[in-house]
């Protein structure tokens, strides 16, 4: 049976780049490259003739090539380079749209490993033939990520599974990876500040670290059956713990069409909402009320079921708080829309937002209460809100720009994932040119955790 698995395989798939002096070659030569180019067309584009709309387009060009590049190397290296690329691509406003476009196709479809790769992996991690633990198993993946790819399969009992198989010698390798992609990010660096890139390698870091271990993956899945057990419209694939290892993961498949895909072809405006609206109720539910956070909230991660059902995946980044920190978000928001203004920056002070010299006393109330007016604009109306024409990251900045001591107010390492999943959230909601209205959800959610002193001020003005 394997060999007509491997004859269907055919020769589609790459081989995964080993060796710490191979990937750090490919990702130095990819940076150097992307920089000179970059330079070059910086000063080349001036001399182009033809006014602006023709020096735009030639940008434009510029920038799509980067990307190729950069998708070319981060997808053949995979593990920490790779995801890297989807963070930079998360968040459309994150980079220039042309980059972003190119780059979001790391969210997607990853070019992915050989199968006699996936075999060889499988079976020393099993430490059996294939055909041992499958009736049938799929030589083409379902999807390629970052750290591995899925294939589906069926045990011997007639179940039908999904089977993540880690890349080989991603474990080894990401230290060094991390290590060489901060040296030679240049390209980003040109579009994101330095602090928000050293957030986001180690945020990769920590990721990485529980992701990279399949059986905490597993452990999750297990945790998340109980946790969503009464929660409608949403499940999630059970484990098979008997197959699972550190680099396989065997669990139930699960049917659905990829949540970004399916919403694209969703004509009724009033459908693509309320699937939404409940896609950001979970992740507030989840987040608030159980204290136990999906971090990788990119679209690949969730598919849309017959029914309409939301279908969580990929558990390997699961991260838990504290309720006193879950709720301290909510007495900020309480604040803001109380408008008092001083317990507004006590309230993020007491998060952990700013560094040592960041104090209540040194904290303009009214300033942070304009900057809260950018970042927490959804928050701040009842009315429907408009994502795909939100700007937080690029308003924000130019805020802090004029007022440099706010570049100081950075998140503690707690708010990482929780930033991330925001971020996420946001990226999905201005594709879909969603307009929803989230601030009474966010009212109800403070109103069950005791922490709504009154009816908030702030919603008069609408």
């Amino acid at each position: 049976m394997s060999e007509d698995w491997e004859k269907l395989a055919g020769e589609k798939g790459e081989d995964v780049t080993q060796g710490r002096f191979k990937r750090a070659w490919k990702l130095g030569s990819m940076g150097a490259r992307v920089t000179a180019s970059s330079m070059i067309n910086k000063v080349g584009n001036r001399l182009i003739p033809g006014g602006p709309e023709k020096r735009e387009e030639a940008l434009k060009k510029a920038l799509e090539k980067n990307a190729g590049m950069a998708v070319e190397v981060l997808g053949q290296l995979k593990g920490a380079s790779m995801k890297i690329g989807q963070l930079l691509s998360a968040d459309p406003e994150m980079l220039p749209e042309e980059f972003s476009s190119v780059l979001s196709s790391l969210q997607r479809d990853a070019p992915p490993m050989t199968y006699i790769t996936v075999r060889d992996q499988i079976e020393a991690a099993l430490d059996r033939p294939l055909e041992a633990v499958f009736s049938y198993f799929d030589p083409e993946p379902l999807g390629a990520a970052s750290l591995g790819q899925v294939h589906r399969a069926r045990l011997e009992d007639g179940q039908d599974v999904a089977v993540k198989v880690q890349y080989p010698g991603v474990a080894d390798a990401f230290e060094s990876d991390l290590k060489t992609l901060k040296s030679v990010l240049v390209y980003a660096r040109a579009v994101m500040d330095k602090e928000r890139l050293e957030a986001y390698l180690a945020e990769i870091r920590r990721i990485m670290t529980d992701e990279l271990d399949y059986t905490n993956e597993a452990a999750n899945l297990e945790r998340f059956q109980e946790i969503l057990k009464d929660q409608d419209n949403v499940i999630s694939p059970k484990p098979f713990m008997e197959w699972t290892r550190p680099t396989v993961l065997v669990m139930e498949y699960m049917e659905g069409e990829k949540l970004d895909i399916a919403l694209e072809a969703i004509d009724e405006e009033d459908r693509r909402r309320e699937i939404l609206t409940r896609w950001v109720a979970l992740f507030s539910w989840m987040f608030h009320e159980q204290m136990e956070l999906h971090a990788d909230p990119h679209p690949g991660n969730f598919l849309l079921g017959e029914n309409d059902e939301l279908v969580l995946l990929d558990f390997g980044c699961v991260k838990s708080y504290e309720p006193e920190f879950a709720d301290g978000f909510l007495d900020v928001l309480d604040a803001v829309w109380q408008d008092d203004r001083q317990r507004a920056v006590e309230g993020f002070l007491k998060l952990g937002f700013g560094s040592k010299k960041v104090t209540a006393e040194n904290l303009d109330p009214d300033l942070l209460a304009e900057y809260n007016a950018i970042v927490l604009a959804p928050f701040l109306s009842t009315e429907p809100f408009e994502f795909a024409d939100w700007a937080p990251a690029r308003d924000g900045k130019l805020f802090m720009m004029k007022h440099p001591s706010f570049f100081r107010l950075a998140p503690p390492p707690d708010a990482l994932s929780y930033m991330r999943v925001l971020s996420g959230i946001k990226g999905l909601l201005a594709k879909m040119d969603a307009k929803i209205a989230v601030a009474p959800m966010a009212v109800e959610t403070a109103r069950r955790r005791g922490r709504l002193t009154d009816d908030p001020k702030v919603f008069d003005r609408d």
